[in-house]
């Protein structure tokens, strides 16, 4: 087995992704993937030793995480040299159904390793390199990253040169900035960004998207996908007509239109939509391979009815406030406003806008062989809905993708033409409000929905005090779990757990001291809102 070199702290972003894992740890959901299809006379060795050199070089691409008393901890491991068979295929598109299948395996982040390549020809010059990273320990920056190196050190060892010193040394390792970001947070360097978003979020609403099936036990993350495109002259036009309020990119433009489509769907003025920040501020993060992306909630205020240009005001002003404090992890974010936690959900925001999430050139060169990079896309859901969108100059292309568990294709082919019809009238009437904007999916599917909808929470049943003491031999073992988990004296049946000074990791820590006295607890209902008595019901 490969030795262990150090152990180090997790990222917090790392943290989320290892508890996550507990809950399914058998689907690919957070598997990266790239096929790099290579055209021209490949050295197979030149190969396999500059990608050996690319995960030497990056500690993270080496290591793995566990949990080492209450903390999850990334262990890197000793760098050893890549082997990389070369299998056959008929032909390319076999090949590419091949290199889907491997992205789809799954990956053990406790033993790793969290890399996986393979290289199949598929004619004399043609091959396709396939490489699976698991999303702890890699991002859609690195993956371009990785392909810059990959390219330099190819065109290196095809000439025979030492590849240790063909790079620069690496000033940081990704376990310096997961130690950096502690040490902000644990010297109070971020609690201004902190309270940034307490007062933004104060009383924020989470309104259950209206879904058109029941919720699974557990989701199988599959989608349902319709195109969205936003022509550039309407985007251009809106773009002028909100210049007074400071620069409006198309991506704003797109925010607002997708604001307003979810608030005349849900029915809730308040509208929260995550995006994807890519958390490299700091020069030397900008060559590294590792997680740094993180989720900025933005939350759009359409209470009163506004005017579709005072949309767009709001919307830049909140995008330059949420970048300008996007620092503070998601899940410490979460943690930090005790938001209400429901099993199978995100807390916060269901859903996801995201431009120009890839790092990957159309084509690169390397020593007389031509790389055409493919994302191999994972038909897999983390939001129960996702805007993904691409851009060229004013016009945005892309698609609407709902998690097929809970919505039909229906209201995805809905959801795409609303985005653009709201955005097609606004651009027609920008002094247009919001409530008369058209809205096919409000207007054709809302009342329907929310006579048929079974998102919403359940009533409580839960006493209205915290008291109550054990009545069984399961809510005695539980209590004891609790009060050294939480560091309490006592604690009550009914109290809630994340209430009580509870989080996502002490969670954890009471499913695995369960587990040593021969007790499973369900590890999705635990992470989810619970109180003692609710847990031992389900035993």
């Amino acid at each position: 087995m490969t030795e262990d070199l150090y152990v180090l702290p997790a990222s917090y972003g790392q943290q989320r992704l290892w508890l996550l894992e507990q809950i399914d740890p058998d689907t690919p959901l957070y598997n990266e993937a790239v096929g790099l299809r290579l055209r021209g006379p490949l050295d197979t060795t030149a190969l396999t030793a500059a990608m050996s050199e690319v995960v030497a070089r990056h500690e993270v691409l080496r290591s793995v995480l566990e949990l080492e008393g209450a903390e999850v901890v990334q262990v890197v491991r000793e760098a050893e040299p890549l082997a990389l068979p070369v299998h056959e295929a008929d032909s390319h598109e076999l090949a590419l159904a091949q290199a889907r299948e491997l992205a789809a395996v799954p990956f053990d982040l406790g033993r790793g390793p969290l890399v996986r390549c393979r290289l199949t020809r598929t004619g004399p010059d043609d091959h396709l390199f396939t490489v699976v990273v698991h999303h702890a320990v890699a991002d859609g920056w690195s993956l371009g990253v990785l392909l810059a190196e990959l390219t330099t050190l190819y065109t290196e060892a095809v000439r025979g040169t030492d590849l240790s010193a063909v790079l620069p040394e690496l000033a940081v390792q990704y376990a310096d900035f997961a130690a950096w970001q502690k040490e902000r947070l644990d010297t109070g360097e971020l609690d201004g960004q902190l309270d940034h978003w307490r007062e933004r979020l104060a009383g924020v609403a989470q309104p259950a998207l209206p879904t058109d099936r029941v919720p699974a036990a557990a989701p199988e993350r599959g989608t349902v996908q319709a195109p969205l495109r936003l022509p550039a002259a309407m985007v251009r036009q809106l773009r002028a007509v909100a210049g007074d309020t400071g620069d409006v990119t198309p991506f704003m433009v797109a925010l607002a239109a997708y604001a307003v489509v979810l608030a005349r769907w849900t029915r809730s003025p308040d509208v929260v939509v995550g995006l994807p920040f890519a958390g490299r501020g700091q020069e030397e993060l900008e060559s590294l391979v590792g997680f740094f992306v993180n989720t900025v909630p933005v939350r759009v205020d359409l209470s009163a009815d506004p005017e579709f240009t005072a949309v767009l005001g709001q919307v830049r002003g909140r995008c330059v406030d949420a970048y300008g404090n996007a620092d503070v992890p998601f899940e410490l974010l979460v943690e930090t406003l005790k938001l209400p936690r429901r099993s199978g959900r995100t807390p916060l925001t269901q859903t996801m806008l995201a431009v120009n999430n890839t790092w990957l050139p159309d084509r690169a060169e390397a020593a007389g062989v031509t790389i055409e990079p493919t994302t191999l896309l994972q038909e897999r859901a983390h939001f129960e809905i996702t805007v993904d969108l691409d851009g060229d100059g004013d016009e945005l292309t892309g698609a609407v993708v709902l998690q097929a568990d809970l919505f039909t294709q229906e209201t995805a082919d809905l959801l795409a033409r609303s985005v653009t019809a709201v955005l097609r009238g606004a651009a027609m009437a920008p002094g247009t409000k919001v409530s008369a904007l058209p809205c096919p999916l409000a207007d054709e599917r809302a009342a329907a929905r929310e006579e048929e909808a079974v998102t919403a929470p359940a009533t409580s049943t839960r006493p209205t005090g915290q008291a109550g003491a054990p009545r069984s031999a399961t809510e005695i073992m539980l209590a004891r779990l609790w009060t050294e988990v939480l560091e309490r004296d006592t604690v009550g049946v009914h109290e809630e757990f994340y209430a009580a000074g509870g989080n996502s990791l002490r969670a954890v820590r009471v499913v695995m001291r369960a587990r040593e006295q021969g007790v499973e607890l369900p590890m999705e209902r635990v992470l989810g809102e619970h109180t003692i008595r609710e847990l031992a019901e389900l035993l």
